[in-house]
């Protein structure tokens, strides 16, 4: 099973949230084997409980445990996506556009 971490801009927005969602859903009907994982859903509830760099360190760790980076969305006006997209360069994990 492929390890998927599903990079959307957030910023506490609940419209990312949705626009993530529908993302997974879309891509869990035609690649049903894969385990896709959102930072924004399992970390977003406490956003605003943690410094940015603290949440961003959670992330980084998660995405360490996935095989692909999938970056979705505006990713390159997201400070955060930007973060994922270089430490899964430097870190040799691939990355994908989601179009």
């Amino acid at each position: 099973m492929k390890k998927i971490y599903v990079a959307h801009p957030y910023e506490n927005k609940i419209e990312n949230q949705i626009r993530t969602e529908a993302i997974i859903k879309k891509l869990i009907k035609s690649n049903p084997d894969n385990l896709y994982l959102s930072p924004i859903h399992l970390t977003g509830f406490y956003y605003d409980d943690i410094s940015y760099l603290a949440g961003m360190e959670k992330c980084l760790a998660l995405l360490d445990m996935c095989d692909e980076l999938l970056l979705c969305g505006d990713w390159e006006s997201s400070v955060g996506c930007k973060m994922e997209w270089a430490y899964a360069k430097g870190k040799g994990i691939p990355v994908t556009l989601y179009s």
